[in-house]
């Protein structure tokens, strides 16, 4: 006979793992797409006088998306551990 609250609880556990997963992802791709800070403008290297970006990503930013991506890659090892069992 199928429990069927197992099976439910089941089936939450896997969306919610999901949900986060992507999240976590999301949120390191986010970060990495941080603009730069704007530089000066009409610089004397700059012909076109636009923008010149010369500050880069924000650290934090940067920090922020190698742990979000540290995150997801400890959640995709615990995953091939839990499922292949020459591991244990």
């Amino acid at each position: 006979m199928i429990n069927w609250m197992n099976l439910l609880i089941e089936f939450a556990v896997t969306v919610a793992a999901a949900v986060a997963i992507v999240a976590v992802v999301g949120l390191g791709i986010r970060l990495l797409a941080t603009p730069t800070r704007p530089g000066p403008v009409g610089d004397a290297r700059d012909e076109e006088n636009d923008e010149v970006n010369l500050g880069g990503r924000p650290v934090l930013a940067t920090v922020g998306a190698v742990v979000c991506f540290s995150a997801f890659a400890a959640i995709v090892l615990l995953g091939i551990w839990l499922i292949v069992p020459a591991f244990h």
